[in-house]
C-alpha cells in the first residue's frame, strides 16, 4: 500500500495545484491564546505532521487491506424527536443528532470521494447509513474543521439548497465556505455559544488538538474544534478530529458531563504520525472518562481508508481498551453506519 498511497498523495497535490486549490482565505482578527494574528495553534502547542512526514509515512507504510464492507441497511430517521436524544451514525464523522424538536448534522459527507476534486482522494468503502433524500429537516450543521473528509463542499451545497440552515464552525470558516459558494456560515471561537433557532438548544464550540488545511497555502488559517449541543433533554459532545489532551477535562469543568459523547476511534496508525492529531481507541476511552460522559459512541471509522489499521480494528481495540479500563462495554459502543441510539429521558437502546 505504501507506493499506492504515495502515488495517491502526489496526485492529490498535483490536482490541488492544477485546480487552484490554494485553500481558505484565512481569518483576520485580534491575537488570542490560540491565534497569533495569522495562524491558529493548539493550546498547549504541539508539533503537527508536515509534508515530509506525510511522504515518509506514505512511502514506508505496510499494506493493510480492508475486507469488504458488510451491506449497509439505511435507517429512515423520524421527522423530529421531542423527548430524549437520538443519534444516528451516518458514516465517518457524520452523525444526525435529534433532540428537543431539532435535527443537527455533524461534519456531513455524502460524496463518493473526499478530496479536492471528484476524481481524486479517498473513495468511499461503505455506504451512508441514511440516504440523503431521507433526511428530516436539518436545522443546523456543525463543522469541526476544513479537512476534506470533514468539510465536504458538495454535501454542504446540497444541504444549503434544500434546508438553508446555519453552519456553525470555527473562526475563518464562513469566508472559507463563501469562497466555495456555500452560505450560512457562522463563525465561533472556542467556548463561544450560539442559539439554534428558538429551540432552547445552544451550540458551544470547544477546543480540540488537531489542525486545519484545505489547499496548498492555508495551513491552520481556519480554527478547528468540537461542539457541545445542550438543551432541555441533555447534552451531546461532538469531538470532531482530535488527539487526547487536557481539553476534555476542561470541557467537563466548564460545560458539565455530556449525556452522550461522539468520539473518533479510527485513523490512528502509525502512532508516530497520528498521535498529536487523532485519538486511538485507548485514548478515546480516556476521553470518555475525562468527560464523565454517561454514554459514548465511537465514530470516524469504517468508511474511508485513511490510515494503517484494518477496517474492524478500531472496534476490536475499543472493546479491549474498555476492558482494561474497567468501563462497561455498554457505555461506549462503536457505531455501525445507520445505527441509531436513544439517550436521555427514554434511556439508551
Amino acid at each position: 500500500m505504501g507506493m499506492c498511497r504515495l502515488a495517491s498523495t502526489v496526485a492529490l497535490c498535483v490536482t490541488a495545484a492544477l485546480t487552484g486549490c490554494f485553500g481558505a482565505p484565512g481569518y483576520s482578527g485580534p491575537r488570542t491564546g490560540h491565534f497569533d494574528g495569522h495562524e491558529f495553534h493548539n493550546d498547549p502547542r504541539v508539533s503537527q505532521p508536515g509534508v515530509g512526514d506525510v511522504f515518509r509515512w506514505m512511502s514506508s507504510s505496510e499494506e493493510v487491506r480492508w475486507c469488504e464492507a458488510p451491506p449497509v441497511v439505511p435507517t429512515q430517521p423520524p421527522a423530529r424527536v421531542d423527548e430524549g436524544i437520538r443519534v444516528t451514525f451516518v458514516n465517518h464523522a457524520t452523525v444526525l443528532v435529534q433532540m428537543d424538536g431539532i435535527s443537527v448534522l455533524t461534519d456531513p459527507v455524502w460524496s463518493e470521494r473526499v478530496g479536492p476534486a471528484s476524481f481524486v482522494g479517498q473513495s468511499r468503502q461503505a455506504d451512508p447509513g441514511v440516504r440523503f433524500d431521507d433526511l428530516p429537516r436539518i436545522d443546523a450543521v456543525v463543522l469541526s474543521h476544513s479537512h476534506y473528509d470533514h468539510c465536504d463542499v458538495a454535501t454542504l451545497d446540497a444541504l444549503e439548497e434544500r434546508f438553508g440552515m446555519p453552519v456553525f464552525a470555527g473562526l475563518g470558516s464562513a469566508a472559507m465556505l463563501a469562497a466555495h459558494d456555500v452560505g450560512g456560515g457562522e463563525d465561533l471561537d472556542w467556548w463561544q455559544s450560539a442559539p439554534v433557532g428558538e429551540s432552547g438548544v445552544t451550540v458551544t464550540m470547544t477546543p480540540a488538538r488537531h489542525g486545519s488545511q484545505r489547499g496548498l497555502g492555508d495551513r491552520n488559517v481556519v480554527l478547528w474544534g468540537g461542539f457541545v449541543l445542550k438543551g432541555p433533554s441533555g447534552s451531546v459532545f461532538f469531538a470532531g478530529d482530535t488527539a487526547f489532551a487536557p481539553h476534555f477535562a476542561e470541557i467537563r469543568r466548564r460545560l458539565g458531563a455530556p449525556t452522550v459523547a461522539l468520539l473518533p476511534i479510527g485513523a490512528y496508525r502509525p502512532r508516530w504520525f497520528m498521535q498529536n492529531v487523532h485519538l486511538d481507541p485507548a485514548d478515546a476511552v480516556s476521553a470518555h472518562q475525562a468527560l464523565g460522559a454517561e454514554r459514548s459512541v465511537g465514530i470516524h471509522w469504517g468508511t474511508f481508508d485513511l490510515s494503517d489499521e484494518g477496517r474492524f480494528q478500531p472496534a476490536g481495540e475499543l472493546m479491549m481498551a474498555l476492558r482494561r479500563a474497567r468501563v462497561p462495554e455498554a457505555n461506549f459502543v462503536a457505531a455501525e453506519n445507520g445505527e441509531s441510539f436513544l439517550f436521555g429521558m427514554a434511556g439508551p437502546n
